[in-house]
């Protein structure tokens, strides 16, 4: 389910090249988990993988021209597959 929503990702941002990390960020948080967890799992701190979620969900609001966030972007991604 997570590459259906990539996908979908590469359809709103056809021209952003995403970096490993926020492509992780992005299919973990999709996954239900908490930033603490994949920092955990990815060896990095949990206040810089809350900042690379950040700068995602404000470049997908942008985007799309509403508010996303961790926790409402499934729902947001939802009405554009």
């Amino acid at each position: 389910m997570a590459d259906e929503a990539l996908a979908v990702l590469d359809t709103i941002l056809p021209d952003y090249s995403f970096s490993n990390l926020q492509e992780t960020v992005f299919c973990e948080v999709w996954e239900g988990k908490t930033y603490a967890e994949i920092a955990e799992s990815c060896g990095y701190e949990h206040s810089y993988i809350r900042d690379v979620g950040f700068k995602l969900w404000q470049r997908l609001s942008v985007a799309l021209k509403q508010k996303v966030t961790k926790s409402n972007v499934r729902s947001v991604l939802r009405r554009y597959s």
